[in-house]
């Protein structure tokens, strides 16, 4: 089972890939992240509640600055492991981004993810706005 999601975004392909490649990119509920974007480096996206800590973990198979990235996710090591292939490419108006999540074995795991992305991709989304706010008018 997979996603397979396309986005078209008013920035630009370096500015998508270095937000979504940084480890002050934290998208709630995550709380932090630790993060070496490179083939071979691994991430950990955490979520720290009051009474537990979950997260979501990988390790990059394929890292193209500005262009494409590839890796691994596993959430609270629960055995499920996918890869999520993305690709940002440029537009007149800034970027195409397409996202494959592949290898779910659970319809509820899937659609969970698929929601998830929504979500994920229109928050990052107002954040990189706030931030084009705050330094227009800084």
């Amino acid at each position: 089972m997979k996603i397979d999601k396309h986005f078209e975004l008013p920035f630009t392909p370096h500015r998508l890939f270095n937000a979504w490649v940084c480890s002050d990119t934290v998208i709630p509920p995550a709380t932090r992240m630790d993060i070496n974007p490179t083939v071979g480096g691994h991430y950990r996206l955490y979520m720290e509640m009051e009474d537990r800590c979950s997260r979501a973990e990988g390790l990059f198979f394929s890292v193209v600055p500005d262009r494409h990235i590839r890796y691994t996710w596993e959430w609270d090591r629960d055995g499920e492991i996918t890869e999520i292939d993305v690709t940002f490419d440029p537009t007149a108006k800034g970027t195409a981004l397409h996202i494959q999540h592949t290898g779910f074995v659970k319809e509820a795991s899937r659609d969970t993810h698929d929601s998830g992305w929504d979500d994920y991709i229109e928050q990052l989304s107002t954040m990189l706005e706030q931030k084009s706010d705050m330094r227009m008018s800084a």
